[in-house]
């Protein structure tokens, strides 16, 4: 009996762990983990702030709210394309700041007199500023620096430059929202979080590679239609997003469909981007230490 039961269990199937680590990958993919960890820890930080009246870690809170969808659509784009592996990381890392700074720099300069009140022309205005204002470092870097100027890097470029500015803008937006409560501040994080795939790092990512693939393959550096239609691209698709969104009423009936349009474009944008080289280790700028020689 004992031998019937043993021969049982050997011919019962098992599940490999092979299979059942594809199928937690499957459902529970890097970007989604990363999304939900960020995000409830910006929900417990604003919580444990609302319960115990100190304000003190609001700015912790809303920093790491803002940087939730955009470090997951990073993921996402990273384990589809490894483009992150083309990039030094310290690299990458100050591209984020520098770029994402200038970026709002440039917007608040050019957009003083349209952001509260944006009419007419004021939303493609905007379109043309915030759209422009995030490829100025990317492409400066492109067009400097040679070895740079593959698609991978640039593609690499345009994702922490324009999550640099998702981030600076999310969190404007928050402390702004703080005046009315913590609550808002939490809605305004939580909603900007979802948007973020379908906004400016899928505009930016989409101007820059194809502009780097029209320079990669004529050699050189021409602003010419076919390197340009990108960025056209990315500005109306931001300008009607802002009439969609800003207008309401029947005109929030077009923002799937402007969202939809935005992911469509991009993937298929970047569907040849891959980078199957070895990861790029940061520069050796230190100066190693040498015993002087005895006296």
């Amino acid at each position: 009996m004992t031998d019937v039961v043993l021969r049982t269990l050997r011919a019962m199937p098992t599940a490999s762990p092979d299979r059942n680590d594809a199928t937690w990958r499957r459902f529970s993919p890097r970007w989604l983990r990363a999304w939900l960890l960020v995000l409830g820890l910006c929900g417990i930080s604003l919580l444990v702030a609302q319960l115990t009246d100190n304000r003190a870690i609001v700015p912790t809170a809303v920093f790491i709210g803002a940087m939730s969808g955009p470090l997951a659509f990073a993921i996402w784009v990273a384990d589809r394309t490894r483009v992150g592996r083309s990039v030094a990381p310290d690299v990458l890392f100050i591209t984020w700041l520098v770029g994402g700074a200038v970026a709002i720099v440039f917007a608040g300069i050019f957009e003083s007199d349209f952001i509260y009140n944006p009419v007419g022309w004021g939303y493609l205005w905007i379109g043309v500023v915030e759209e422009s204002a995030k490829v100025i470092v990317p492409l400066a870097i492109c067009t400097l620096v040679p070895k740079y100027r593959a698609v991978a890097p640039a593609l690499a470029f345009a994702i922490v430059t324009a999550g640099g500015f998702a981030i600076f803008e999310s969190m404007t937006y928050a402390l702004s929202a703080l005046d009315e409560s913590l609550r808002a501040a939490r809605n305004v994080l939580f909603e900007r979080s979802i948007v973020t795939a379908f906004g400016h790092l899928p505009w930016t990512g989409t101007a820059v590679v194809v502009a780097a693939t029209a320079w990669q393959e004529a050699g050189r550096i021409r602003l010419t239609p076919r390197a340009l239609w990108g960025l056209g691209a990315a500005i109306v698709l931001h300008t009607t997003w802002n009439i969609a969104l800003v207008g309401g009423g029947w005109w929030n009936v077009l923002v799937p469909f402007i969202a939809m349009a935005t992911f469509l474009l991009f993937r298929r944008v970047i569907a040849d981007v891959y980078y199957d080289g070895p990861s790029v280790a940061p520069a050796e700028h230190s100066v190693r230490h040498r015993p002087s020689p005895p006296a």
